[in-house]
């Protein structure tokens, strides 16, 4: 690939919120540019790619993965499982001078469908570290990637111009750059993202199941409601992630659940010392990252 390749043809596997956005972007930064997004369900309309082609956003829908072999960039942006199995269907009609990235918050099981698949050279995983409780392309926007962290994770292989492709690319809609290795990605994400996604939702669960006559619904507050708002996430690209990310996930959780049995026993013999220790500790880290 030379350095100086315009790229104007992407396609796009997976549409929504995420990709929704970034397509939203190419089209601001590339208004005359190809964008292309499968139609998976091939023998009917997509309703969200329909709205997409009527806005401008996309150029064209496509029923069968043979058209991405036009493509000079590839956007993964389905759940994570789903991406490599797209991956594997697509790799017969990828073009050698065609960068493949994705979107996926688990780093480990696509590097590793890419390795199989010989496409080291021409792949760069990344992940946007922004979104919404609310999905789908309806509620997608450029905005969202603005001054977010967009993490990028080249293989040992990726060619250098890729890899400055998609930096450009990343500062050009507004967000923030950070290239790292993909088990410093998941160890990071299984700590700051996957486990809080958890313990979020086992916090709601345990409150649902006491809420008999809906007064804990009636009287959650800003606190219950701001550290539980993620529990609105797509229970599918949940489930994809704790089955992607499994021994990151347990790691944290492990010693997460630790903590928790060390102040199940501080409340119980009412040990006030280490009670303002631990919230003094929260309370320093979590102003430090304001």
């Amino acid at each position: 690939m030379k350095q100086d390749k315009i790229r104007s043809h992407f396609g796009f596997i997976g549409f929504g919120l995420i990709g929704g956005s970034i397509a939203r972007a190419l089209r601001s930064l590339y208004p005359d540019s190809e964008i292309i997004a499968y139609n998976y369900y091939e023998t009917k309309p997509h309703k969200k790619l329909e709205q997409a082609k009527d806005e401008g956003t996309l150029t064209s829908i496509c029923t069968s993965l043979s058209a991405f072999s036009a493509c000079d960039v590839i956007f993964l942006c389905a759940p994570v499982i789903t991406n490599v199995t797209y991956l594997q269907k697509l790799a017969p009609y990828l073009s050698s001078d065609c960068l493949i990235t994705d979107v996926g918050s688990v780093k480990g099981n696509i590097h590793k469908a890419v390795d199989e698949l010989g496409l080291n050279r021409q792949f760069v995983g990344g992940h946007p570290m922004t979104g919404s409780e609310k999905t789908g392309y309806a509620n997608s926007d450029a905005a969202f990637l603005k001054d977010a962290y967009y993490l990028l994770t080249p293989t040992d292989e990726t060619l250098p111009e890729y890899i400055d492709w998609m930096k450009t690319f990343v500062d050009n809609v507004g967000s923030i750059c950070m290239v790292l290795d993909y088990v410093t990605h998941d160890q990071i994400t299984a700590g700051i993202s996957h486990g809080p996604h958890i313990i979020s939702a086992a916090l709601v669960n345990s409150v649902a199941v006491r809420d008999f006559d809906r007064n804990y619904a009636k009287l959650a507050a800003g606190g219950f409601r701001d550290i539980t708002r993620i529990s609105s996430s797509s229970p599918e690209m949940w489930e994809n992630i704790c089955l992607t990310n499994q021994e990151e996930i347990l790691r944290f959780l492990d010693e997460y659940t630790d903590r928790l049995e060390q102040i199940k026993k501080d409340i119980k013999n009412g040990d006030a010392d280490a009670l303002t220790a631990f919230f003094t500790e929260a309370k320093t880290y979590r102003d430090s990252i304001l």
